[in-house]
């Protein structure tokens, strides 16, 4: 996580997942979770089911995940059945979509086949993630890596569809370039946007739903390189019809969280999607009876017809984004973006209220988890500030 208060990239525990889940669940330009960060405080062979019940515990949205074993996936399968009602209603109404990553190049290992297979046979949707990384896991050149992510996303469909015809399936992946100067994966380059583009059109072609991993960073802190590569690329994502995008409140390559950058995002995403919407003919006269008795003058600001439909043709971003005058901003404090942002969080967390579960099923849940982490080794798991799980 990266730290607001020293700016330094830190190991990332349960307080940080759950207030990023409580974020996230605040903001509704994210229609889905993550369990984005693992928690270093508890035991890596069931930190993969872990974040995933803390995610359960404090949203309702759909959620994006991952399993680290075999093992802990039926585990996690089975948390996500408890709250469905059963393995069976989790079928016919899947709450969530597990990534399952083949290893480049070209292939599939008997944990991520096994995945596959599980998944298929469960009928929970699997997203499969194929990472080429142009000049170093794949060919240099783009089309190359193109051909590789379609190959072995094929092979990852195959054994898919092979376990069980129709079950759901997303093309995914996380391609990128290889920096040669750096030695490093930008997630916040241009050709890993055209990557991504060109990735979507063969899924598409396919009539797949499709993914990627865009409107991230490789910047350290949210400065001004994070808001060029994460608001580019997001808008690059909704230009190439990507379905599911995930890499917001992401920095340093996928490798830290910021929560400040999340909000951020957030402005981002109803920046773009507010132009995804485009222009609409609001008046039958294509505005012409705006002009009817102006007499020359610029009184449109008086008319009727602007205060009942400027909501319609504008987004009005929150207090994250700076829109006032000097005099008004430095009346506020002359606040960065950042700082706004750090203020927003602090304001959703305040805000935030966990919506109920059916307190048998959530019962049912904490069990089953806490007699997995007493076989980790854990004598009790980690409290976090409003609901104790000790």
């Amino acid at each position: 996580m990266l730290d607001p208060d020293t700016l330094e990239h830190r190991p990332s525990l349960t307080a940080d997942l759950v207030n990023l889940v409580k974020v996230v669940e605040m903001l509704p330009e994210y229609d889905a979770q993550s369990t984005a960060v693992v928690c270093n405080e508890v035991p890596k062979p069931i930190s993969d089911l872990y974040r995933l019940y803390i995610v359960l515990l404090f949203s309702s949205k759909p959620v994006v995940t991952g399993s680290f074993s075999i093992k802990t996936l039926d585990a996690m399968l089975e948390m996500l059945a408890i709250l469905a009602g059963g393995r069976e209603a989790l079928r016919q109404k899947p709450r969530a979509v597990f990534d399952v990553c083949p290893s480049p190049p070209l292939i599939w290992s008997a944990f991520a086949a096994e995945n596959l297979i599980a998944l298929a046979q469960a009928g929970v949707p699997a997203e499969m993630i194929s990472m080429p990384l142009a000049g170093s896991a794949a060919p240099v050149t783009l089309l190359g890596s193109v051909v590789q992510h379609t190959a072995e996303s094929l092979g990852g469909l195959a054994i898919h569809q092979l376990a069980s015809p129709g079950a759901p399936l997303v093309w995914g992946g996380a391609p990128a370039i290889f920096d040669m100067r750096k030695g490093t994966t930008p997630f916040g380059a241009a050709e890993t946007g055209l990557l991504a583009a060109a990735s979507t059109q063969v899924g598409k072609w396919l009539r797949l739903p499709t993914h990627t991993y865009l409107s991230a960073s490789d910047a350290k802190l949210v400065d001004a390189q994070a808001g060029m590569e994460s608001g580019m690329s997001a808008l690059v994502g909704a230009l190439a019809g990507i379905n599911m995008i995930s890499g917001a409140g992401m920095l340093d390559f996928l490798a830290c969280q910021s929560l400040e950058k999340l909000v951020l995002d957030a402005e981002a995403i109803a920046w773009v999607r507010r132009f995804l919407t485009g222009m609409k003919a609001q008046t039958e006269t294509l505005a012409t009876e705006f002009f009817a008795d102006f007499q020359f003058k610029a009184d449109f600001l008086k008319q009727r017809a602007t205060r009942e439909l400027f909501r319609f043709e504008q987004y009005l971003p929150s207090v994250v984004i700076d829109r006032d005058s000097v005099r008004g901003w430095q009346a506020g404090g002359s606040l960065d973006a950042f700082e706004r942002a750090h203020m927003q969080v602090d304001r959703l967390l305040a805000e935030y209220r966990r919506l109920p579960i059916d307190p048998v099923l959530e019962k049912e849940l904490s069990r089953l988890v806490e007699n997995l982490a007493q076989r980790a080794g854990m004598k009790r798991l980690p409290a976090t500030l409003d609901h104790p799980l000790d």
